[in-house]
Parts: C-alpha cells; sequence; structure tokens
C-alpha cells in the first residue's frame, strides 16, 4: 500500500471557480460517496483522545515527531518565508503540517478559517496575508495545542500592527456546534495535515461547504493512501497520529 502527501487541494463553491466539485453531500449537494473510517461510539472517543494526547503531551516540537510523515518538501515562496521570518520561534518549531495551504492570490480583507490550526503557525501567516481588515479564525480540539497559539497572541499581534486572530475549541467534524462560526461566512477555509487526524472526513468536508461564501475556496494539504487502510493499521495510535493510518483513499476522495 502507497501512501503519499498531496500539496493541495481545493473545494470550491461555485461552478464558476474550477477545482474539486463540492462532492454530493448533504444539504446542498445529496448524499455523500465518501466513507467515515467508523462512527462507532468507542472507536471515534478513543480515537480523539489518542490524538489529543499524541499532540498535547508526547509532542512538543517537530522534532518529537517519530516519521517523516507530517513534514514540508521544498521551500516556501519568498512572501511566505518572509510571513514566516515573523512569528514567534516557539509558533515555528510546533509545526506538523505536510504542505503550503495557502491560495496564491491577494487575500487582503478574507475572512480565512484554518481547521485543526494547532499551535497557529498557519493562522498567523494567513493574518499577516488578510492585514487588519481581514479575520482569521483557528479550530482545534488540543487544548495545548490552542494554550500555545494563543499565548504568542500578542506578541504577534504588536509585531505585525493589528489583532485579527481568534481560536477556538472544537471538533473539526462538529463544527457546526462552534457558535461564533456562522454559515457562509469564509472566503477561504484551510487545512494542514489535519483532516486525516477525523473519523469523519465526510462530515468535516460538508462543514467546510456549508461555512464557505459563495465563490469561496477550500486549500488543504494532506496524506492520502492508493488503497483502503486496513483496519488493524487503523487502530494502531501511533500511525494515526503520525497522519498515516488515518489517509483517505483516493479514490474514495475524488469520487
Amino acid at each position: 500500500m502507497k501512501i503519499s502527501q498531496a500539496s493541495f487541494f481545493v473545494l470550491c463553491t461555485a461552478s464558476s471557480v474550477h477545482g474539486f466539485a463540492p462532492l454530493k453531500t448533504a444539504s446542498r449537494r445529496g448524499e455523500s460517496t465518501l466513507k467515515a473510517a467508523s462512527t462507532e461510539p468507542l472507536f471515534v472517543d478513543e480515537t480523539r483522545n489518542s490524538v489529543k494526547n499524541y499532540y498535547g503531551t508526547e509532542l512538543q516540537t517537530s522534532d518529537d515527531l517519530a516519521t517523516n510523515a507530517c513534514c514540508t518538501a521544498g521551500s516556501p515562496p519568498k512572501y511566505i518565508q518572509e510571513c514566516l521570518n515573523n512569528l514567534h520561534p516557539s509558533t515555528v518549531s510546533r509545526y506538523y503540517g505536510c504542505g503550503l495551504c495557502l491560495p496564491f492570490y491577494d487575500m487582503e480583507g478574507c475572512s480565512v478559517l484554518d481547521l485543526g490550526c494547532g499551535a497557529g503557525r498557519d493562522v498567523y501567516i494567513a493574518s499577516q496575508l488578510v492585514g487588519p481588515k481581514g479575520r482569521v479564525v483557528g479550530v482545534d480540539m488540543t487544548e495545548e495545542q490552542l494554550d500555545a497559539a494563543r499565548e504568542q497572541k500578542s506578541f504577534h499581534a504588536e509585531k505585525f500592527g493589528f489583532d485579527n486572530t481568534e481560536f477556538h475549541t472544537g471538533y473539526l467534524e462538529s463544527l457546526d456546534q462552534i457558535e461564533s462560526l456562522e454559515n457562509e461566512s469564509f472566503d477561504i477555509i484551510i487545512s494542514n495535515c489535519v483532516i486525516n487526524l477525523c473519523t469523519d472526513k465526510p462530515a468535516v468536508l460538508k462543514a467546510c461547504y456549508d461555512l464557505l461564501k459563495p465563490g469561496g475556496e477550500m486549500y488543504f494539504s494532506d496524506v492520502y493512501a492508493n488503497r483502503r487502510v486496513p483496519q488493524v493499521l487503523q487502530d494502531d495510535p501511533l500511525l494515526w497520529g503520525e497522519c498515516l493510518s488515518g489517509a483517505l483513499y483516493w479514490n474514495d476522495f475524488e469520487n
């Protein structure tokens, strides 16, 4: 079985913007063709707790990762590197993404949602790109990661000259339970190597489509497999936490 990374994909909410179609999910789209890893409560609870423990306790910096699955190949574009240079060292060191998931156009004034924001690296990059008239919201289920993100909020606000970020605790499968997230309120949704950690990926993608404004886009970098991952591997907490055994089967996503 081959597992690979994809640099980014785009989920669009308007036919005038070309990219991946919105996947025939419920509400505005019909029934989903994607399958959740498992909807059994025990599997979901154990997986969530395992991921929380791994990213909240075991991992303190990217050097603590057991594999190189959560890594970004190559150097970022110059304008992204300039943004990175403005970030607090502790924010940069707690990065567990696998690619660049920001659009390559002018984002000034945009409202951005980062799913699985962790310690806030991509939130604070996007903060600089959208400017003082924009808004960037980070969501994560791991309190230790969010504590690290919020701890540097004032540092980055002073560094940038404005404060346009906010962080919320929540599950990506249950974004509708976060009161501050209103449907059709975001221009861009980003996610960096996190959807693979979710047990119900169709629910995540459906929620993203609902949260995007008409014509909005989703950019995400993630890990995919060339066949469905066997349950014995899905049950391995280390492989799931390292973004491997939760990888989405490519054909399930594409179809």
